[in-house]
């Protein structure tokens, strides 16, 4: 540790110039000097050169204030050199102890980046170790830094009267053991030769003649420098405070305590930014909700330059963007640092923290808007989304505050910004904003996958009437109803929901979708309106009614009559038929009947309800002449001998007659062909006969 000769006396001289210029840039916005000013000897008390709650704060500055500071004070580098405010290197891992808690060390860090970290494991300022690298080599303002700037960057393992230690030479060696040596004199307060709470004898000077001091050390920080550079300056070097004394005088306390002034205030107590002064004052002072100022200022750059100090309170910002406003001490300022404060997208806060009676918070940025409750913390609003939910009115419109942060989410549906509120999921894509409102629809929404799952993104706002309750979404629809619950609506059962008309067509879905292997497979699901299903014949809707009932009566569809082939077929309203892989089943005000086999296939080819019309009457089987089945339809009859083919009899005179005689029991037997109609009349040929019909009536001739 260095006797603190005048060193680095030529740069001070380009540092208070920096230092005035950014100061004075910063007046229209936070008022005259709120960084520091110069130190005056009239201050200097030899018992009291620092307090302990500045020395030992490692929270002082972030790594990115320290580079901020460092480009500031920097008036320029030579050519060929690398200063300290663009130096980096690679770091070793350092194990903890007792003083520190360790180093883990990386490829490459800045310089700025390794006195943060330092600070930090070992318990120190970052203002003092970058007020010792000063103290002892010049290295904060430095334009050339020779090589044993860097050997004895800060002085650690340099006594005035030996060699320095090599062990602990270099840039990161000499600040990791510099500021882990004052917890070493903290953490054994007996083991060395100055100690707070009493008189010491101190020397003003290597040489002994030169005499000592008597000096009442006040506070552990105070005694550790003086360990540390053993001297304190005598009356000529305070009287020529930024020069040289006489040959007794020594300088280094007498420096640090200047640099820290110059640099950071005084350095014995927190003082509030003179910028600050006013609206500190009109806000209760250190009895107000803002406290006693526990920092000194600290100046950024970024985002159009301020400065922040922290209170007990919270946080004081001023800034060229926002003006001064503070964030009390909070979920508000916790998210607002971890956002990276006034360096980060956030930018600089431009409006007071309001809170409403039930405690729900809200507080503007330059860039960017935070909601906070107490359940659920602070929250930030970005973009679109923020003003979206400022034109709705905020914490008190119907999306209440934010409940989480933002997601950027890039499912196969597309793009969306995501976010919670009080009142539901509001989510932005580039169709627009839509919100999904706490409910069943939200659960079944967010259990299918959110945006990522087969609904996708909304795309209506979310409806209710006597029905039920709708929200459409790119991949389908999710209805609710209060006996039924919440179900999603995707895919084929999605297409075909909308083609009806979706609630005046299906209706609300009853439960979800079910898949099955039977018949060749495929996927069944309720509606209001009825049962639908969808496989590779299409997706088809079965009507709650007597169809329904006999379809579901036989097993459905892995019953007698299997998956259905097509649409339900109607004619006047109240005659209407359907087709199924196993048959198909007729309802008018007749009853409801099923038509099998090949009978099925010829009212199917024939047109079905638009050919023959419904069945009117169940098959029935007769037995004359091999036998064969007969089933009547609204236009005629299908007759099927066994081992022929079905034949369709239009009802007339000929089919009148033949069942006027005994219809199959009758000496014609079973029609072997359709009727074929001329202008002069019609001909059926049957089993054992043909009869013909004209204007003059009915005539058989037998075979």
């Amino acid at each position: 540790m260095t006797r603190g000769t005048p060193e680095a006396r030529g740069a001070f001289g380009a540092l208070m110039l920096a230092l005035a210029l950014v100061v004075g840039v910063l007046v229209p916005v936070v008022g005259s000097a709120p960084a520091a000013s110069a130190a005056s000897a009239s201050d200097w008390n030899a018992g009291y050169i620092i307090d302990d709650a500045v020395f030992y704060d490692s929270n002082a500055m972030t790594a990115t204030d320290v580079q901020t500071f460092l480009n500031a004070v920097q008036s320029g580098c030579a050519s060929g050199y690398t200063c300290l405010n663009g130096y980096g290197q690679s770091t070793p891992n350092v194990a903890a102890d007792r003083y520190c808690n360790g180093y883990s060390g990386a490829g490459y860090q800045t310089a700025a980046q390794i006195i943060d970290i330092v600070a930090r494991s070992c318990g120190i300022s970052q203002r003092v170790i970058l007020t010792l690298l000063q103290k002892e080599q010049g290295l904060v303002t430095s334009s050339a830094p020779t090589q044993w700037n860097w050997s004895a960057a800060m002085g650690q393992g340099c006594p005035d009267t030996a060699a320095c230690d090599s062990s602990v030479a270099g840039f990161f060696y000499q600040v990791y053991y510099g500021a882990r040596q004052f917890q070493v004199y903290r953490l054994n307060p007996n083991s060395f030769g100055y100690q707070a709470g009493r008189v010491n004898n101190i020397l003003y000077n290597p040489e002994a003649s030169c005499g000592t001091a008597s000096v009442y050390i006040q506070n552990q920080a105070t005694a550790g420098l003086y360990i540390y550079t053993p001297y304190t300056p005598n009356a000529a070097a305070l009287a020529n405070l930024y020069g040289t004394g006489d040959a007794c005088s020594a300088y280094g306390n007498r420096n640090f305590w200047r640099i820290f002034t110059d640099w950071f205030g005084n350095p014995q107590r927190y003082t509030v930014l003179d910028g600050f002064a006013s609206y500190y004052s009109a806000h209760g002072g250190a009895t107000g909700p803002i406290g006693q100022p526990i920092s000194f200022g600290v100046y950024v750059t970024q985002n159009g330059q301020g400065w922040y100090q922290r209170f007990s309170g919270g946080n004081l910002y001023g800034s060229y963007q926002g003006g001064t406003a503070f964030i009390p001490n909070g979920s508000a300022l916790t998210e607002y640092n971890r956002q990276n404060g006034p360096y980060g997208s956030m930018g600089w806060p431009s409006s007071e923290q309001t809170c409403d009676a039930s405690g729900r918070c809200v507080q503007s940025f330059v860039s960017a808007m935070m909601s906070s409750t107490s359940t659920y913390g602070a929250h930030v609003l970005w973009g679109g989304v923020k003003d979206y939910w400022l034109q709705s009115g905020g914490n008190a419109g119907p999306l209440g505050a934010a409940l989480n942060d933002m997601v950027y989410s890039t499912p196969a549906a597309g793009a969306a910004w995501v976010q919670n509120f009080q009142a539901g999921v509001l989510v932005q894509t580039g169709a627009g904003f839509q919100l999904i409102p706490y409910s069943p629809t939200q659960d079944v929404w967010s259990a299918s996958g959110s945006g990522a799952g087969p609904l996708g993104w909304p795309v209506s706002a979310y409806s209710c009437d006597a029905s039920g309750c709708l929200q459409r979404f790119t991949g389908g629809a999710i209805t609710s109803t209060s006996t039924y619950g919440a179900h999603a609506i995707t895919g084929p059962f999605a297409q075909a929901w909308s083609a009806s008309g979706g609630m005046t067509g299906f209706g609300a879905a009853l439960n979800d979708a079910v898949t099955l292997s039977t018949g060749g497979g495929g996927a069944v699901q309720n509606y209001a309106a009825g049962i639908v299903t969808s496989t590779s014949a299409g997706t088809f809707l079965v009507p709650y009614g007597s169809i329904q009932a006999m379809w579901s009566a036989a097993g459905g569809q892995s019953g007698t009559y299997g998956w259905p082939l097509g649409a339900a077929q109607c004619a006047g309203g109240t005659s209407c038929a359907m087709s199924f892989q196993g048959g198909v089943i007729s309802s008018s005000t007749w009853g409801v009947f099923p038509t099998f086999g090949s009978l099925a296939g010829a009212w199917v080819a024939g047109g079905g309800v638009k050919g023959y019309g419904v069945a009117i009457n169940a098959i029935r089987f007769g037995s004359p002449s091999g036998g064969g089945w007969i089933q009547h339809y609204m236009t005629g009859v299908l007759t099927q001998q066994v081992g022929g083919q079905p034949v369709y009899s239009a009802y007339g005179p000929i089919l009148d007659t033949w069942y006027h005689y005994g219809a199959e029991n009758t000496w014609l037997g079973w029609p072997s062909s359709a009727a074929v109609c001329t202008a002069n009349g019609c001909t059926q040929q049957f089993q054992h006969g043909v009869a013909r019909s004209n204007a003059g009536g009915v005539s058989f001739t037998t075979t």
